[in-house]
């Protein structure tokens, strides 16, 4: 099989100068989590839900803390694209996904864009044609991102980064409770576009020195929301022990990606 076979065709992209607003309207629109960026016909980057969570909630930027129908999708797009040709194998464009540690790979022919290979699809490859092949407990990780359900959003971003994933389980003393992914962060963030990123001013002083008044050292905005105002309560589970194309299956049935 080649990725011509499985990628998803036509894309859905933008071009760089337009807001985060419409991304966002993209994004549920299609009921997709990432958008080829574009401009003169050849794709110049790419933003996902994470870019969105990640780069909207961290720092104190000032256009930041714009509206999103004004801050322009570049500021928030990956660079860099790693592209693949469609008439690549499979195997190769699984390999090249989890070498560079991400979800999807931009399909071109030169400079042209003819599709997008995203983890979604080979997942659906996977629960079609590779039945009975290997059981859930053979790939899944046991190393599970966790946060407590009254952590800040920020924290839950700053996991999501530091661990280089896109969903962090919510637990209460060590029982699962909920998950948050990118998509929840970034939509949570996004929210209430009339007054930008929900977020709340903090102030750093530095000590005062005798008969002055104290001096600020910096602001600090950080998000308001915790873990457990925007985390799905309904977990999706599996048994370790179910075939692997079963829980594809059930993935894309429950619309996990």
């Amino acid at each position: 099989m080649r990725v011509e076979d499985v990628m998803s065709c036509p894309v859905v992209g933008m071009r760089p100068n337009e807001p985060v607003a419409r991304a966002k309207n993209l994004m549920l629109r299609h009921r997709i989590k990432r958008l080829v960026i574009v401009e003169k016909g050849c794709p110049v980057g790419i933003v996902s839900m994470k870019d969105l969570a990640e780069r909207l909630g961290r720092g104190a930027s000032a256009w930041r803390r714009r509206p999103i129908d004004l801050i322009p999708v570049a500021r928030v797009m990956s660079t860099g694209l790693i592209t693949i040709s469609p008439h690549t194998s499979l195997d190769k464009a699984a390999q090249m996904l989890l070498r560079h540690g991400i979800s999807s790979l931009v399909v071109t022919e030169g400079k042209r864009l003819v599709g997008i290979l995203t983890k979604t699809d080979l997942t659906r490859f996977f629960a079609g044609q590779l039945k009975e092949r290997a059981r859930v407990r053979a790939l899944m990780t046991t190393q599970v991102v966790t946060a407590n359900r009254r952590h800040s959003l920020a924290h839950v971003v700053e996991l999501m980064e530091k661990n280089n994933v896109g969903r962090v389980v919510i637990v209460d003393r060590a029982r699962p409770i909920g998950i948050v992914t990118a998509s929840d962060v970034a939509f949570a963030q996004l929210e209430t576009p009339a007054e930008g990123v929900p977020q709340r001013r903090v102030r750093f002083t530095r000590r005062a020195d005798r008969a002055t008044r104290p001096r600020y050292r910096y602001i600090k905005y950080i998000s308001l929301l915790t873990a457990e105002d925007v985390m799905k309560p309904d977990l999706l589970t599996v048994d370790a022990n179910e075939d692997v194309a079963k829980a594809a299956g059930l993935m894309l049935k429950s619309c996990v990606k």
